[in-house]
């Protein structure tokens, strides 16, 4: 973090004490975006052109926009001039639209760049070009398309998430902006109210279910008493290591309590009566094909997830030859280990998933016994990293339990990136809600792809890599890179030995099954007019998944279209560049170069990384 002022006497001090407020009562805004983009600078390598240097300013005017942005990445510093650690992102409707106004304005800018003079930031305008496309595409098109409440997320559950999670208490201040964002909260959760009431307007509705289970984890929230509220334990919790006086400790506790009571239970209150309102309105079928312009919408998020023009007919196939063949060596190992191969798939699965070898306790032991293993094939992970990577991330990885009131619904586990000051270590979730959906041979894979060598390694180090500009570390998302590294890092673990047991082989061939199923399930759903029940059976059939698992799966393909679709598809593509590497470059292949040229360039689609890799092939022939 830089410094802004040094004390040179005291005329010096008070003159640049004295400009400063001139500029800020000017223009406090632009000053404060001065300001970001000096401490972001410090954060990646000074552009080398009037591209990079464009898209680095418009990420600080992003950011600078996104409160919750600046908390999460860790710029605490600058709180004097933007106060952002007491706010939450503005969700309105009219935030969006000035969103989409900077994204139509920015990308008509880019379109005026002459991309043949850039050299390799020639891809980072591809990049931006198709991230502001596909943004402005939803705004015009789908702009109430989006499940804005649902069982996986919703302001319900990140108002919370994001208090508990992600905003540090260091100093009385901090504690101050806790209490100021409980106060937001209500806010947030009104602006969420008014979307979901245009979309009805619009004729728009989720699926039946989306409505149970959101208003069922609202009543769950609502049924905390003010002190054992995830919010208030949490301010308890940090606030105790401050050492502050019992008195002011004890002032700021009472406050939080009472606008829980006042603001925050209110408002949750108000938002499952809207939630309930509309479950009478629920739409009949699961897919958004049912949705006006649901076909487009579904090709369009393909899109987005997948970076490909791949057809929804030409995935859902796909994925059944993959089904078939991932089914096949599946089926080879249970021979070997003598199972009684007249049965059929799903009941040799049942007797797996039922082995009591497999299985945990159902207890507070068992669950601790399980983020203990989950650590253990960690820190046995990182030992074998060397070997296959040039760079090991800095920043640790650590296991936790899902939150209690999220996880009945919530996914098997999932990432949460480090902050940039090193302050907070990348986090892998784990569910524990159904014990006995955690099998000890599953375990490597899962644990491999959320952390070492999967999405840690991802994140991580393109956090950590000064040899990238800012945007290229924060710009630009995409499922269909960081999720196929994270699968392509399943595969990854088995071909370096970190999975020799026959079970655990099972268990890394099921998550490659599993993803392969998705691409079958989303496209059946979305575009093949498959219902909920269909999708959940085929899962059970295919994966052998417990029907809790099956149901929480499919329930967030149909919440979250084209999604599931990313990470095998970018897993293929992955694959399919290194073995043309390999072909390509014979005994000049290293796979630790690979391994660098993939991550080295941020998240990427893969039209963009296949280009990438061909230059690096081509480079390395001379």
């Amino acid at each position: 973090m830089i410094r802004f002022f040094t004390t040179i006497g005291g005329f010096l001090l008070g003159s640049l004490l004295l400009a400063l407020i001139v500029i800020l009562s000017f223009n406090p805004s632009f000053f404060a975006l001065k300001i970001l983009e000096s401490d972001l600078s410090s954060f990646g390598k000074k552009p080398s052109n009037s591209l990079d240097r464009y898209l680095n300013d418009q990420l600080a005017k992003e950011m600078l926009s996104s409160p919750e942005t600046l908390t999460y990445l860790g710029f605490d510093s600058i709180n004097f001039l933007t106060d952002h650690n007491s706010k939450f992102d503005d969700n309105s409707s009219e935030s969006k639209y000035e969103n989409y106004i900077f994204n139509k304005s920015y990308l008509k800018s880019l379109n005026r760049i002459e991309r043949e003079k850039l050299g390799n930031s020639k891809y980072n305008l591809d990049i931006q070009k198709f991230n502001l496309q596909n943004k402005i595409t939803s705004y015009e098109s789908f702009k109430y398309h989006f499940n804005p409440v649902s069982q996986f997320f919703g302001s319900h559950l990140s108002v919370i998430e994001f208090l508990t999670d992600n905003h540090k208490i260091i100093d009385e201040r901090s504690v101050k902006d806790y209490i100021a964002r409980i106060t937001s909260a209500s806010t947030v959760i009104e602006n969420n109210i008014q979307y979901l009431k245009k979309r009805a307007e619009s004729g728009i509705f989720s699926p039946r279910f989306v409505y149970e289970k959101a208003s069922k984890q609202i009543s769950n929230i609502l049924s905390f008493d003010v002190e054992e509220n995830p919010i208030y334990l949490s301010l308890q919790k940090k606030i105790s290591s401050l050492n502050l006086n019992k008195v002011k400790e004890e002032r700021y506790l009472m406050e939080a309590k009472a606008l829980l009571q006042s603001d925050f239970y209110p408002s949750y209150k108000k938002l499952q009566i809207v939630i309930n309102n509309q479950e009478s309105l629920a739409r009949e079928m699961d897919g958004v094909w049912g949705l006006p312009n649901g076909d487009d919408y579904y090709k369009h998020r393909l899109r987005i997830y997948t970076t490909t023009d791949y057809s929804p007919e030409e995935i859902h196939e796909i994925g059944l030859e993959l089904v078939a063949s991932i089914q096949k060596e599946i089926l080879e190992i249970l021979t070997s280990e003598g199972y009684d191969m007249t049965k059929k798939l799903p009941s040799l699965y049942k007797e797996i998933n039922n082995d009591k070898r497999f299985l945990f306790e159902d207890s507070d032991a068992g669950r601790k016994e399980i983020l203990d293993r989950y650590t253990d094939i960690q820190n046995n992970a990182l030992k074998s990293m060397d070997n296959y990577f040039h760079d090991i991330p800095k920043a640790l990885v650590i296991v936790k339990r899902i939150p209690i009131y999220a996880e009945e619904s919530a996914a098997g586990g999932y990432y949460q990136s480090p902050s940039l000051d090193g302050k907070r270590p990348g986090i892998f979730y784990a569910n524990l809600f159904d014990v006995k959906a955690t099998k000890t041979f599953g375990m490597p894979a899962l644990s491999f792809h959320e952390a070492i060598p999967g999405h840690h390694f991802q994140n991580a180090l393109n956090q950590e890599n000064q040899n990238q500009t800012v945007w290229k570390k924060f710009g630009y998302r995409t499922s269909a890179f960081g999720e196929g590294w994270a699968l392509y890092a399943e595969r990854l673990a088995v071909e370096i030995g970190l999975v020799t047991d026959p079970y655990e082989m099972i268990g890394s061939l099921q998550s490659e099954l599993f993803r392969a199923v998705r691409l079958v399930i989303d496209t059946g759903i979305h575009n093949k007019k498959w219902s909920r029940e269909k999708a959940i059976d085929y899962m059970i059939d295919n994966v052998g998944s417990e029907r809790s698992e099956a149901t929480s799966e499919v329930e967030r393909y149909i919440v979250w279209p084209g999604q599931a679709c990313a990470y095998m598809l970018g897993r293929i593509k992955i694959i399919e560049l290194r073995e043309l590497a390999k072909s390509e470059l014979g005994n000049k292949f290293d796979i630790k170069d690979f391994h660098r040229e993939v991550l080295m360039n941020g998240s990427l689609p893969l039209t963009v990384l296949e280009e990438i890799i061909q230059n690096y092939i081509t480079s390395k022939k001379i």
